[in-house]
């Protein structure tokens, strides 16, 4: 099989978010993270053929939610999302693709359109390798390497500048890719309000409008 895969990391739920306690507690931390890999699996079936498309899964929870779309899954081990990435493109190789693309699973706003083109910059057929940063500009929630190496990936804080870096390291040419739906992530208790400003027929929008954090009526 050749063309593009899709890479979704999904932590482990158990503990999640913690920087979002001081708006939302334990237990509904974890229903929230699953609430935003759902939505984002349903957006990326859409746009992605379900063999095309990895969960690299923290925990049981994630692996159920991968089964439960119909998609491939790898269990990581806890070792961060560059590793996660990293061991999504080795499945990639192993299923014989040629480029991949991932993603961020809390990107709650995500839109088709967005993603599609994130999968369309994977079918270029020069070595490189793309980032759509986040809203902050120094944090990378979508990225795309060809050919597949695993060695690129840097994320955590000041990500797009170290990606660029490596781009530069592994002679490939680096790119900012412009996906405005993508800049969203839910890090931090302020990224709630923004994401409970835009009603959605989702279930992380149902899930924020349970916990009070949405005026009026759900969308849908």
């Amino acid at each position: 099989m050749s063309g593009q895969a899709l890479v979704i990391p999904v932590k482990a739920t158990l503990g999640a978010k913690q920087r979002l306690s001081t708006r939302v507690p334990g237990a509904q931390r974890r229903m929230l993270a699953l609430a935003m890999a759902g939505d984002m699996l349903r957006l990326a079936t859409s746009v992605v053929p379900r063999q095309r498309v990895v969960v690299v899964a923290g925990d049981e929870d994630a692996e159920q939610l991968a089964g439960r779309h119909g998609v491939a899954c790898i269990r990581e081990r806890g070792a961060g999302q560059s590793a996660a990435v990293a061991a999504g493109v080795a499945w990639a190789g192993e299923q014989g693709f040629t480029a991949v693309a991932t993603v961020a699973a809390d990107c709650p706003l995500a839109q088709w359109d967005d993603l599609a083109a994130l999968m369309e910059d994977a079918g270029r057929r020069d070595r490189h390798l793309a980032c759509a940063p986040d809203a902050a500009g120094g944090g990378t929630n979508a990225a795309v390497v060809r050919p597949l190496l695993a060695g690129v990936w840097r994320f955590g804080p000041n990500s797009l500048e170290r990606h660029r870096a490596a781009a530069a390291e592994h002679g490939l040419r680096f790119r900012v890719l412009d996906l405005s739906s993508l800049r969203i992530d839910a890090d931090r208790a302020e990224d709630l309000s923004r994401i409970a400003a835009e009603p959605a027929p989702t279930a992380t929008f149902h899930m924020l409008r349970e916990l009070g954090l949405v005026e009026g009526r759900a969308a849908g």
